[in-house]
């Protein structure tokens, strides 16, 4: 399978990278020092999640940058204002909301009727090295359907890193997960290079067969 590859500038805000959140249009301030990697989605720590361990899943941004578009709980942590204030306002949300008050709420396309299945467990390791993986976020709008439940999309995604960027003995290696929101199939890839993507791990759907066609 092949990626799209990722070769353009990384714009700056205030002498950060600026990168996007994978499932929507928000923009994130990666913290300083933070490298920016050629791929089509990976994880980096930014001002709004600073550690490492749960930095989101995010993609390139070579677009316009202003101050509209940047995630708000990155701009109050890259203006210092005080932790309480920031934990106040929230932090960002990657994929679609559904709590609040009441019972769950029917997205668009959605049958209540229908059961819901729990999605997968990431695998915690790969070649005996633990993987930290990002949190769900809505996956681009696919060009068709689920292959096995019919489900319309859009699914979702999840980036993953492993190994450390100061050991000269454990390289950084990024890794890519794609789940249908429906049935739950999971496809998990290592990024090779900078466009091919090696599958690791497939996860079998868990509805019937052509439940949402």
């Amino acid at each position: 399978m092949t990626a799209l590859a990722v070769e353009m500038p990384t714009p700056l805000w205030a002498g950060r990278a600026i990168v996007r959140a994978a499932g929507r249009m928000a923009l994130h301030v990666a913290v300083e020092g933070a490298q920016v990697p050629s791929a089509a989605m990976f994880t980096v720590p930014v001002e709004c999640r600073p550690d490492a361990e749960s930095a989101p899943g995010v993609r390139p941004w070579a677009g316009p940058v202003d101050e509209g578009r940047l995630c708000a709980p990155c701009l109050r942590a890259l203006r210092g204002e005080p932790e309480a204030e920031l934990a106040s306002a929230g932090a960002c949300k990657h994929g679609p909301d559904r709590s609040g008050p009441g019972p769950a709420r029917t997205l668009p396309g959605e049958n209540a009727d229908l059961p819901a299945y729990d999605e997968p467990g990431l695998p915690a390791e790969h070649d005996g090295r633990p993987i930290r993986w990002s949190e769900w976020g809505e996956a681009p709008k696919p060009s068709h359907a689920c292959g096995w439940c019919g489900d319309p999309g859009p699914g979702a995604m999840a980036g993953g890193r492993q190994g450390n960027p100061l050991a000269k003995d454990d390289p950084l290696r990024w890794f890519v997960a794609y789940r249908c929101s429906y049935c739950q199939e999971t496809r998990v890839y290592q990024q090779t290079g900078a466009a091919d993507l090696k599958p690791i791990a497939h996860f079998k759907p868990r509805s019937p067969k052509g439940v949402r066609a």
